[in-house]
Parts: structure tokens; C-alpha cells; sequence
């Protein structure tokens, strides 16, 4: 069977939460087709792996949550060292899954406060640089989370439904001037968190139609797909990926 070709017209493709299971395998499918990448992880242990995987890549440390509590700091000139990218795909999320009614009052500002205005921040400064350019293409790692929780999902769905709404209104606000996004939910992966529950509730899958995880390689490969040219007009919207899991009762 012949393969049908994707086209890119930029080349540069800077990824956030690079250093996540999922992050790696669409940065080493990037790497391969010979992007230069820019990859942030908020850790030591996420850089040093992100840097010994992709020697050739600009590594940034990027934390969500000090970027959302300062407005002109480390963190500020840190984003400044990415270099006006052509592509975005984010892949962040922090974790915290806890009953509506038992969690801390604190712990669920911090976690919105990190995931959302932290995330609104980072968006704001990558989209001026595409803007500058009149090019740009944004892909949001979103989750069925979104659409249905588990229990103690609660604060984590609602933080990729927030993010889900930023990516949407940066296609609707951009789209007209050559900068486009949508946003990518995705059911069990195995790998990352989705491998760590599926290791506690094996039989989880048997809710979705396909019986079965999907791959880092299949999601890798169909992020490649959002990033191209042909999906360019995939825009202010939300594609769903989990073998149907979303679709039963």
C-alpha cells in the first residue's frame, strides 16, 4: 500500500510537557521527519530525559504554576527563549483527582490556578509569536475526562474543559489571520497515567468498543496529522480519539 504523504509548511514545532510519555513519542515522530523542536518539561528528571533524548533540541524549563503566579519573572524570560514556532502542541497537565466535596480548599486554587491561568499565559505568549508571522498551527492534549470523568476527576476535567475553551477561542480569534488550533481528547493511553490506572482497573477498557488501550505511536501519529497542512482548517474545534468510548451509554 502506498503512503500518502503529510505536507508541513513551518518547521519548527515547540512542545509542552515534552517530557510526558505521549510528549516524547510525538517529539521523537517530529525528530524523525526532521523538525527542530523546542521541548519544555517542569522538572529536573523530565529536562535531563527530554535532553538526553533530543540532544539537538532547545530545552526549556517551563512551570505552570510559577508562570501563572508571576507576571514578570525567570519563568517570563524562559518563555522568551522559545523561538517563534510554527507548531504548538500541549501536552501539560499536573495531577490531582480528589471528591468535589473532600478537597482542600487551597489545593483546588493552586491546581486551577496552574492549569488554567498558567496555561492562558503560556498560550498568550506562543500566539503573538505565530501572530507575528501570520502562521501557526496549536494542538491541545485534551482527555474523555472531559466529556466523562471517572470519579475525582472533577478538578482535572474541569481544567481540560478550560483548556479546551482557550484553544477554541484562539481559533476563532486567529483563524482569519493565518494562526489555527483544535484541541485533541483522547480515552486510555497506554502509557502515563492512562498506563498506571489501566495497571489498577484492567477492566476498564471493556467500556469502549475497541476493548483495547490506544498506542503513544497511534496518538503520535494522528497529532502529525493535526499539525499538517491538510488539517489546517480543522479549527476552533475538539477531535476525539478513544475507540468509541465516549459514543456508549
Amino acid at each position: 500500500m502506498r503512503n500518502i504523504p503529510m505536507h508541513f509548511s513551518g518547521n519548527h514545532a515547540c512542545i509542552l510537557g515534552a517530557s510526558s510519555g505521549l510528549g516524547m513519542a510525538v517529539a521523537q515522530l517530529l525528530s524523525d521527519a526532521g523538525f527542530r523542536l523546542t521541548l519544555s518539561a517542569c522538572s529536573h528528571d523530565g529536562l535531563e530525559r527530554i535532553a538526553s533524548a533530543f540532544p539537538e533540541a532547545t530545552v526549556v524549563e517551563l512551570n505552570l504554576e510559577t508562570v501563572a503566579r508571576s507576571a514578570d519573572t525567570e519563568q517570563q524570560s524562559q518563555l522568551r527563549n522559545i523561538d517563534s514556532p510554527d507548531y504548538l502542541v500541549d501536552c501539560m497537565q499536573s495531577d490531582f483527582e480528589a471528591f468535589i466535596s473532600g478537597a482542600e480548599p487551597a489545593r483546588i486554587a493552586q491546581y486551577m490556578e496552574t492549569n488554567i491561568s498558567g496555561r492562558a499565559i503560556c498560550l498568550r505568549h506562543l500566539s503573538r509569536l505565530m501572530l507575528a508571522k501570520r502562521f501557526g498551527r496549536c494542538v491541545f492534549i485534551s482527555s474523555t475526562a472531559a466529556a466523562l470523568p471517572n470519579a475525582g476527576q472533577g478538578f482535572y476535567a474541569a481544567a481540560k474543559l478550560a483548556g479546551e475553551a482557550l484553544y477554541q477561542n484562539l481559533g476563532v480569534e486567529l483563524g482569519g489571520r493565518g494562526v489555527t488550533s483544535c484541541s485533541f481528547r483522547i480515552g486510555y493511553v497506554e502509557s502515563g497515567r492512562g498506563a498506571t490506572f489501566l495497571e489498577k482497573n484492567p477492566q476498564a477498557v471493556q467500556r469502549s468498543p475497541a476493548k483495547r488501550a490506544m498506542t503513544p505511536d497511534e496518538i503520535s501519529h494522528t497529532v502529525a496529522f493535526l499539525l499538517s497542512d491538510a488539517a489546517h482548517m480543522i479549527n476552533g474545534t475538539t477531535v476525539t480519539m478513544d475507540g468509541g468510548l465516549t459514543a456508549c451509554k
